[in-house]
């Protein structure tokens, strides 16, 4: 037989381009096999969480590496796991998994893990890194391979570094860096046990990381992790020797000296790596690396204590900054300092401290780091490094060095040398050329460095010390460069040669700077007597005169004085800091020489002058004339200073010095011929005028000073002809000059009479010598007269010269005769005749000579130029803001000291290392969080595993574990819901101890569903993990079998400490590590922010907890058993005092320890559906939260906060404020339209939801058991057999209160009242004691139960009572407390109108035996409930529902809430009670008495309290059934506005819409009207305007809107869950499908301006073996149903999305399923068969609706008009075309001999509920009542939201309705 098979090719395809399988063709048809490899079916069985059981369930590294390699297979073979195992968060799973496992790990387990992640396949080489979830949990978590037994770490950081050397490194490196990788291996790189080689592959992986995609937020965690390792100021690192750490050999070097310091310089030489290798070629991240971290974070390694090798480094690191211009400017001119910490800040989030608050650290006003003036003063303290030098001087080359010189034996003579000439090796001419010029800052830095080398005292022996031979190599280097680029600027600038000048003379006794910035204790040079200190005289110093006299030199011969600073009179003008002024004289008086010197040098030699003219020009004859006029004209500048400094007292040289200096340049300029020689020999003569007139006018009191005199006379013997040549024709100098000799003939002034002199008129004296300068001491043997002789002498000899030559020229211009002799005609005039007129014009212009001398010293003075142009330094690119900063600074410069700098940069560090320290920390408690997390949620999944109907727990059974009342409210706050609690306590042998509970709970939970051996390999691998990792893993504890896992983590007293590298950081109290706190960082929503911390107190049920409240950005948090300290820190209630100052709240919530684990639960604001006002122990101290989804919290406000509280809960969640008022202005408030009160009187709600209202106003709330809501007794009949509702005498009194319901008690109570008179305190009258409600009472009711079988034995001590005073039977119990029992006058709870599980011991707790021998255990029901807790609930309901009740509560209400609660009514009513239970009679802040207030607390605690009262007035009774209160028939009456199931027989077909192309899938009836859609189409909620539809051949789905052809959105991701049979959704954004693949998916669905945007899958719920049928869902109880072919139904809850029963027995595949959202009941239908549940799954009542197999149930749904009515009914529609109404009825049967239980009657009969068929209604009948076969099969049902229709959808497309019209 031919047989053709078309292969599927086009899988890849999307949408309906997409075939499936393979079709087979053939003669006999065609058949299709469809496609279902391994991996797709184990995701619809159990998924990953199958496979990481078998992980866990390894026991050796082969059952390991099967395990993984399963599950790479199962990942390979489905995009599907793949999605999965990253939704569960499967990957974390895993490595939690291997940590426990961690001994068994091995290199082929590490390579399937590699596989896993994609980054490495087998066989082949390094890929991408495409799952980034795979990545970062299992690769990124070291802690795995960091313990492995093959150092395994290694290969795993090599493995990243092929990543980031692949072709793919860019994209790899960004994923890194998204998963911050570099953040975890610098807190791996703290852990003191790291090896060489492993710190040495991390720096790899952290620079090339970098290099491939850098970021400031990864730099500044580098940098902040250097600062760590930085030590403290007191600490000196160069003590510590590197020998051993730098070793190789040694690869262990956790305990050897030196680490910290190794490891700082390979993260240095990474940031240099770095530096080189990329930001060298990206300029924009060179400065946005510099800018973020500032100058004083590079400044902070250069410190004067750390060791040379860090200095080095950190010094490389800067200056490879600094090659950049734009840099420089910034270093140079000034940065904000703190920038790099403020950075750091701001990139970190640290969730502790929302709980904490941080220490406050010294706040530093933001201040500008002037970069080279603090690199200079820490630089200083590292002179002796010869690698500093190096450095430098390639930044002053503008050389960039990558690598340093290899020879490590290379002086640094060797090293400049080397450097030199990898600067020429790059120049292809001879010269060499500097494109941005040298470097004047790196200049100035070395020059700094030979001052303080040169300042430093220096020992005899230290003739080749580096203090001698450095600074001779650095003056060396510039000299080298100097005849290397002789044109820069650098030679001119005033910097360079200020400093070179500071660092060419320094003082011997120079103060220098401590490590610290302060200055080291010596003389002071001002205020210590004694002999001033001296130039230092260190045999360095002449290499740095040698090359200043070059530079002079140079400038003489190039640099023109007028137009600028000429750089010699910068060196004249530059002093030593702090020098006096002799210091001063004598630092001028040697640079002055040196000027004097070259002046010789070149009037001496011409051909020097030649050698000396600038390079490369030709010595034409143009330029040999500039030259020299450039030459003269410096000489004529600088003979002006000389003079100007004599004047000036600053050039301390003997005059006549001075003099014969000026007579040979005078000499060398008539030599020389060219065009300004007039104006230079003018300027030459008037500077030499001025020192003789000087020399002239000196005192003559001393013999030193008489020596001058004379010699400066001699001086003008020997000179006359050059002094007074043609060219010195000054008449001033010439009156001046005879006014010098007059004087001095005269003996006059002998202590002078020039500038600076005291010009005081005296006879000269010869005086005693003095120390000065060139005295020799000739003048002590010659006689006083002798050399007054040779002084006139020579007077004479001068004046008779002058005379002759001048005196016709004076006469001439002055108009005047010199001598007195008229008309003499005698050439020479003697003193004695010189005419007094010209005495007198002589002596007044030397008196404008000296006035106009002194001028030129103040005005003149280069000093202020100098001074006033500093600021001209500045370069001109500064903009005006940055410039008045710049002057600031300057002008702050003297406050701002050096010391100040080192201490505000060590501050700098401690807060630096306190934010690392916080962060690791951090990142230790959330890893312990993750760790916990994941503990918790392998227990959830291995619970999933192994509960019932899990992969591996029993298909049937019980469940292992108590059931548990879920505390989610449903409608009218009912609650109904039941859950399996994993935690039993055996009450009956008071069995409470926890760890063996917890042990024995794993141990059972495996071995009852047959998993022993599986138990026993779970037992040997914890065993295995704990004995091996304990101390590794302190916070891991894991229960596999249990949810509650504690959050703790561990004990409080295993605390976890810091490791500090080096400086012991000041740590916290011991309880900051405790980790409790685990808890509130786990729930805390990442990057929140903690605005606002409350102390509170939780109330649940009857335990009271200490806690805080905090609130977030977009969440608030209630952390239990937590309390906050004054400085608003959260602490463990364990490890801090409480903050409850209250003795009796603080002993409460103290009294019972267990079960109290200190947990956080995080809530939305937008969860919140209101928040009520309550009381606790009569203060209005309470907030009642109700969230939406059914639950709440009573948080309790101790400190009288709660009105803040609330304003705070207002501001965030604007709904609140609406019912922000309670009490009794809010009765007559409306609820809707109409006012609650209102709508109860006209029975538009029910006798129960007005109670719930009326408590739920009052304060009573289910949170605490002494405000428990209250509901009255009812009924008094409880013998009958049917319960007669029309009868009075079955209803109790409703107008009296339980103390008066029989006379004999009540006159009781009433004399009980009375004799209160006799003490004399009428305000302690009362007729009760006790209370209707109280924690014990509530209890006592709900002890069958938990939470409440736990409660009632805590508040009884520990165990159950006397099983006679157990609460066994209703009627006892109204007996009790209606007229037997003095003390008793109880009320009634809510459970008993609505919960019937509270009354059945579903939990088999043993109570004990009562006296008679009855055996406690069910409730005993009275005889009209027929034996049936639900049948109980129903009539008690019924009764509280009907007439008589309704007539009568106003009465009741009166009592409890109203006006006879209190007061004259109330004793008129014998309805008082004990004062202490009104809060109104009891204000205990007035109660100063701390006794009596306990006891009015107590008493409350253990009795109750009254509610709030309500009303003051009667309240309304209640309108008659069927009557208005306008006394009106109402229209409800009538039949057609009754539900159509009142009159079944009369129901009438009638079509509502027109046919639909398919059969009829879902049918909902809106106030618009009927819709309808075909089958595989749902109507979406609230509004049904939308639809989901699916069933396409490609499995996909699609969204649309209702009546439109064309869908809006398909989405493609349901195909991967196989083809979808059914669909349900409960709400607009959610959709749960079932189909073939035998699981339920919940999606969500992402809506965006109404627009579904994507379906995203939100949870699969397995446990059906086979596919999925039917659906049902509830939001009012929040449970979904699933139906499944293999003839089960499954419950899960909605909230949880978890399993929580099932519904077994069915006979055929569940067809339909339907919940009840009034009762909660459960309809499931399989074949003819309808089966009804609880909505806790237990079986109600079933029926066969049919014998014919082909009438099997289709659809199916409930009549929801009052829960308590028997008329509701179960609708199903049949595939006959047949609607059957079904309702539940009890019968009366016999019982046989081997029938038992308490149902059984003493006549032999007993109660059945039986299924009982109504009406069968069928639109294609016959009048002959004969079915039609073709009649088309009931599709679908619904009914209209009045339950007057029924609405029936048919397999043709027809939709018709069933009702009393028709």
């Amino acid at each position: 037989m031919p047989i053709v098979l078309a292969k599927n090719m086009a899988s890849h395809l999307p949408g309906l381009a997409r075939t499936i399988g393979a079709p087979i063709a053939s003669f006999f048809g065609v058949r299709t096999f469809f496609s279902n490899p391994a991996a797709n079916c184990l995701q619809f069985i159990g998924g990953p969480a199958v496979i990481l059981g078998l992980v866990a369930m390894a026991s050796d590294d082969h059952e390991i590496y099967a395990a993984v390699k399963v599950l790479i297979s199962v990942l390979n073979s489905s995009t599907l796991c793949e999605k999965e195992m990253g939704r569960i968060k499967g990957y974390r799973i895993l490595a939690l998994l291997l940590k426990m496992k961690v001994k068994l790990l091995n290199a082929r387990i590490f390579q399937l893990i590699l596989t896993i992640v994609g980054t490495a396949e087998l066989g082949q080489g390094t890929s991408t890194i495409h799952n980034g979830c795979a990545f970062s949990d299992l690769l990124c978590d070291f802690e795995i391979w960091r313990n492995s037994p093959d150092s395994l770490d290694l290969l795993l950081f090599n493995h990243f570094l092929e990543l980031l050397k692949s072709s793919d490194r860019r994209h790899n490196a960004e994923v890194m860096h998204r998963l911050k990788l570099i953040p975890r291996l610098v807190f791996l790189l703290n852990d003191p046990n790291n090896t060489r080689s492993k710190v040495h592959v991390i720096c790899t992986i952290l620079a090339e990381l970098l290099k491939s995609y850098f970021t400031t937020a990864d730099l500044l965690r580098i940098g902040l992790f250097l600062t760590y390792t930085l030590p403290p100021a007191s600490m000196n690192e160069k003590l510590i020797s590197l020998e051993r750490v730098s070793d190789t050999s040694i690869d262990v070097i956790h305990h050897v000296p030196g680490r910290t310091i190794w490891l700082r310089n390979q993260l240095l030489r990474t940031l240099l790596d770095v530096c080189w290798g990329h930001l060298n070629q990206n300029s924009k991240d060179q400065e946005k690396m510099f800018t973020s971290l500032g100058p004083d974070w590079f400044l902070l390694f250069v410190q004067a204590h750390l060791h040379p090798t860090t200095v080095i480094l950190s010094t490389r690191l800067l200056l490879h900054f600094l090659y950049n211009p734009a840099l420089l400017v910034k270093f140079r001119d000034g940065m904000r300092s703190n920038a790099w910490l403020e950075n750091s800040t701001a990139e970190c989030s640290i969730l502790v401290d929302n709980i904490k608050t941080r220490p406050q650290t010294c706040s530093q006003t933001p201040y500008l780091v002037p970069g080279f003036e603090i690199m200079q003063m820490f630089l200083s303290h590292h002179a002796s490094i010869p690698e500093l030098y190096l450095l430098l001087a390639a930044l002053v080359l503008q050389k960039p060095l990558e690598e340093m010189p290899e020879d490590s034996k290379m002086d640094l003579d060797m090293m400049i040398t080397w450097l030199l000439e990898q600067v020429k090796s790059n120049q292809s001419d001879k010269s060499v050329k500097i494109p941005n010029g040298l470097c004047t800052e790196a200049a100035l830095v070395l020059l700094d460095l030979v001052k303080a080398t040169l300042s430093k005292p220096i020992s005899v022996d230290t003739d080749n010390s580096w203090e001698v031979t450095y600074p001779g190599n650095v003056m060396h280097f510039f000299c080298l460069v100097y005849y290397m680029i002789p044109d820069e600027p650098l030679w001119r600038s005033p910097e360079f040669l200020h400093s070179l000048a500071a660092a060419g003379f320094p003082m011997a006794g120079s103060p220098c700077y401590t490590p610290d910035g302060g200055i080291m204790p010596q003389e002071s040079l001002t205020s210590t007597p004694g002999p001033q200190p001296q130039l230092s005289m260190h045999p360095a110093r002449k290499q740095v005169s040698d090359f200043i006299r070059i530079l002079l030199l140079y400038s003489f011969m190039n640099i023109p004085a007028n137009k600028q600073l000429h750089p010699i009179e910068i060196l004249v003008e530059v002093s030593p800091e702090r020098a006096t002024g002799e210091q001063k004289k004598s630092f001028q008086t040697e640079i002055l020489l040196f000027v004097m010197g070259i002046f010789h040098i070149i009037s001496e030699e011409q051909t020097v002058m030649k050698a000396l003219v600038r390079e490369g020009q030709k010595a034409t004859c143009k330029a040999t004339e500039g030259n020299l006029a450039m030459m003269f004209e410096n000489i004529t500048y600088f003979s002006q200073t000389f003079v100007d400094k004599l004047y000036a007292r600053m050039f301390d040289v003997n005059p006549e010095k001075i003099l014969r200096f000026l007579t040979e340049q005078i000499c060398t300029v008539m030599e020389q011929a060219y065009s300004q020689k007039d104006h230079v020999m003018s300027n030459l003569y008037t500077s030499l005028n001025r020192a003789i007139l000087y020399c002239l006018s000196r005192p003559r009191q001393s013999p030193s000073d008489l020596l001058i005199l004379l010699n400066t006379l001699r001086f003008l013997q020997e000179q006359w002809d050059i002094i007074f040549a043609t060219y010195n024709s000054s008449l001033t100098f010439t009156i001046c000059l005879i006014h010098c000799l007059c004087q001095i003939k005269a003996g006059s002034y002998p202590d002078g009479f020039g500038v600076g002199t005291s010009n005081k008129k005296a006879s000269w004296i010869l005086q005693s010598a003095s120390n000065s300068e060139d005295y020799d001491g000739s003048f002590e043997a010659m006689h006083a007269e002798e050399a007054q002789k040779e002084l006139m002498d020579s007077v004479n000899w001068v004046w008779n010269h002058l005379m002759l030559q001048r005196r016709q020229f004076l006469e001439d211009i002055y108009k005047i005769d010199l001598s007195v002799k008229q008309k003499s005609n005698e050439t020479v005039v003697d003193f004695s005749e010189v005419s007094p007129l010209w005495e007198e014009s002589a002596t007044k212009a030397w008196h404008q000579y000296i006035a106009s001398e002194r001028k030129n010293l103040s005005s003149k003075g280069v000093l202020s130029q100098l001074q006033h142009s500093k600021s001209e330094w500045l370069p001109e690119s500064l903009s005006m803001a940055m410039r008045s900063v710049s002057k600031r600074m300057l002008k702050e410069a003297d406050r701002l000291t050096m010391k100040d700098f080192t201490t505000a940069m060590d501050v700098q560090r401690k807060t630096g290392q306190e934010l690392f320290a916080s962060l690791h920390k951090e990142n230790c408690q959330m890893q312990q969080c993750i760790l916990n997390q994941t503990s918790k949620d392998w227990a959830k999944m291995e619970q999933q595993l192994l509960r019932e109907r899990g992969l591996w727990g029993p298909s049937s059974g019980s469940q292992q574990g108590a059931w548990i009342l879920d505390m989610a409210e449903g409608p009218c706050r009912m609650r109904k819901k039941m859950r399996r609690n994993t935690i039993c306590i055996n009450y009956a042998y008071n069995a409470c101890r926890e760890k063996e509970a917890k042990s024995e709970s794993s141990k059972n939970l495996a071995l009852s569903f047959g998993n022993k051996e599986f138990y026993m390999k779970l037992c040997s691998t914890d065993k295995h993990v704990e004995n091996t990792d304990k101390q590794t893993y302190p916070g891991l504890m894991l229960n596999l079998a249990e949810d509650n896992v504690d959050e703790r983590g561990v004990d409080c007293n295993q605390l976890t400490f810091f490791p500090a590298l080096i400086e012991s950081i000041q740590s916290e109290e011991f309880f900051e590590d405790c980790v409790e706190r685990h808890a509130i960082l786990q729930a805390l929503d990442e990057k929140e922010k903690i605005n606002t911390k409350y102390s509170l107190i939780v109330a649940d049920n009857h335990l009271l907890m200490e806690g805080v409240l905090l609130f977030g950005i977009r969440h608030f948090y209630v952390c239990e058993n937590f309390t906050l300290s004054a400085s608003e820190d959260v602490y463990c209630v364990h490890h801090h005092p409480s903050s409850i100052n209250d003795s009796y709240i603080y002993d409460l919530c103290n009294k019972e320890t267990s079960g109290k684990h200190p947990k956080c639960s995080r809530y939305s604001y937008n969860e919140v559906r209101e928040i009520h006002h309550l009381r606790f122990l009569l203060q209005d101290i309470g907030l009642e939260i109700f969230l939406k989804n059914g639950f709440s919290k009573l948080l309790i406000f101790h400190k009288n906060d709660r009105k803040k509280i609330f304003k705070k809960f207002c501001h965030a969640i604007p709904s609140v404020k609406k019912s922000k008022k309670d009490g009794l202005k809010n009765v007559g408030k409306t609820m809707g339209e109409k006012a609650v009160t209102q709508k109860w009187q006209k029975r538009e709600i029910s006798n129960f939801e007005y109670l719930m209202y009326l408590n739920t106003l009052a304060g009573r709330t289910y949170n605490d058991l002494m405000q428990y809501p209250v509901f009255p007794w009812i009924l008094a009949d409880y013998d009958s057999e049917e319960l007669d509702l029309t009868n009075a005498k079955t209803f109790r009194d409703l107008s009296k209160p339980m103390g008066a319901q029989t006379e004999d008690r009540k006159e009781k109570f009433v004399q009980r009242y009375f004799e209160v008179e006799n003490d004399g305190d009428l305000t302690a009258r009362c007729h009760y004691c006790t209370h209707y409600s109280s924690a014990i009472i509530v209890a006592s009711y709900l002890v069958r139960m938990e939470p409440f079988t736990q409660t009632f034995c805590s508040l009884q001590g520990g165990c159950f009572d006397v099983a006679d005073r157990m609460f066994f039977s209703i009627k006892k119990e109204w007996e009790s407390s209606s007229r037997d029992n003095m003390s008793d006058v109880r009320e009634l709870i809510p459970e008993f109108f609505y919960l019937p599980d509270f009354l059945l011991n579903h939990n088999g707790l043993e109570f004990g035996s009562m006296q008679d021998g009855t055996t406690l255990g069910d409730v005993i029901l009275p005889p009209w409930a027929k034996g049936d807790a639900q049948e109980f609930i129903r009539l008690h309901r019924m009764a509280l529902e009907s007439d008589c009740v309704s007539a009568h509560l106003h009465h009741w209400i009166d009592l409890i809430f109203g006006y006879k609660q209190q007061g004259s009514a109330a004793v008129e009513a014998i309805n008082v009670f004990h004062p202490y239970f009104y809060d109104d009679q009891i204000d205990l802040r007035s109660i100063k008495d701390p006794l009596k207030k306990t006891t009015v607390m107590g008493f409350v605690s253990n009795f109750g309290q009254i509610p709030k009262q309500l009303f003051t007035k009667a309240h309304p009774a209640r309108n008659a059934q069927g009557k208005h209160s306008s006394g009106k028939e109402s229209a409800a009456s009538s039949p057609a506005a009754l539900p159509f199931f009142y009159h079944s027989q009369n129901l009438k077909p009638s079509s509502v819409k027109e046919l639909l192309k398919g059969a009829v899938g879902h049918i909902v009836h809106t106030e618009k009207g009927v819709l309808a859609v075909e089958k595989n189409k749902l109507l979406i909620p609230p509004d049904w305007s939308r639809m989901f539809c699916w069933g396409y051949d490609d499995f996909s789905c699609s969204l649309g809107n209702y009546g439109a052809e064309k869908s809006l959105t398909v989405f493609e991701c349901l195909s991967d869950w196989g083809q979808c049979l059914c669909a349900v959704s409960p709400n607009a954004t959610t959709v749960v499908t079932g189909g073939t693949s035998s699981v339920v998916c919940v999606w969500e669905i992402s809506v965006n301006k109404d627009k579904a945007k994507s379906m995203i899958f939100k949870e699969v719920l397995r446990g059906h073996l086979e596919a999925v049928t039917c659906l049902a869902v509830s939001l009012t109880y929040n449970v979904i149903v699933s139906g499944s072919r293999d003839r089960t139904c499954i419950i899960w809850d909605f909230n949880t999305l978890t399993y929580v029963n099932q519904l077994q027995q069915h006979e055929a595949t569940v067809s339909a399923v339907s919940i009840n959202d009034l009762t909660g009941d459960i309809a499931t239908c399989a074949g003819t068969f309808l089966y009804l549940w609880t909505i806790n799954g237990q079986p109600i009542v079933s029926v066969n609706t049919a014998s014919d197999p082909t009438e099997e149930i289709l659809c199916c749904c409930f009549t929801e008009a009052h829960e308590w009515d028997l008329h509701n009914v179960v609708v199903t529609g049949c595939a006959n075309g047949i609607v059957r109404l079904w309702k539940t009825e009890f019968q009366r049967l016999q019982v046989t001999k081997n029938d038992g239980g308490r149902a059984a009657e003493k006549n032999g009969y007993k109660w059945e509920r039986h299924l009982v068929l109504c009406q069968e209604l069928s639109r294609s009948s016959t009048s002959a009542g004969k079915q039609n076969k073709r009649s088309p099969a009931v599709t679908a049902l619904g009914i209209s939201r009045n339950q007057a229709k029924l609405f029936v959808g048919d397999a043709w497309g027809r939709v018709y309705s069933w009702s009393v019209e028709g």
